[in-house]
């Protein structure tokens, strides 16, 4: 049996999932950062939906490196090093891709939430979505 599409962590799993990657290049956009300063921006920017742990970002941050999508290098400051990312074209290119995306279905996804909630007293939570379950993981 797969997961409970009833529980509302299922939900909040793929839409911070979804919204962290689409995040860490939004932070990138506006300049090289490393790794904790970027899940810093990150959460700045989702005002907290996502909220990406380590184990979110370093992941993340190789994948798009790997792909092309940011290049990274290591800088030092004293003794300590660290890594620091910096979007390419190709991952500015993907930004825009991904921004048309949300774009596109934010409407109709929006229409589609007021219909399932209607008559629903709902506060707004992280990312417009209901304040329960937003909770970072």
């Amino acid at each position: 049996m797969g997961q409970d599409m009833s529980d509302a962590s299922y939900w909040n799993m793929l839409v911070r999932r979804s919204l962290t990657r689409f995040y860490l290049l939004a932070a990138l956009s506006a300049r090289p950062m490393h790794g904790y300063e970027l899940a810093r921006a990150v959460s700045d920017l989702c005002q907290g939906c996502c909220d990406p742990s380590d184990a979110v970002v370093y992941p993340l941050l190789k994948e798009l490196d790997e792909g092309g999508y940011c290049t990274c290098a290591v800088e030092s400051q004293g003794a300590r090093q660290r890594k620091v990312c910096e979007l390419t074209e190709r991952g500015r290119e993907a930004l825009r891709v991904a921004a048309r995306a949300w774009a596109a279905v934010l409407p109709s996804l929006q229409e589609a939430v007021s219909v399932a909630l209607e008559g629903e007293t709902v506060a707004a939570g992280c990312c417009g979505t209901p304040a329960e379950g937003c909770e970072a993981e």
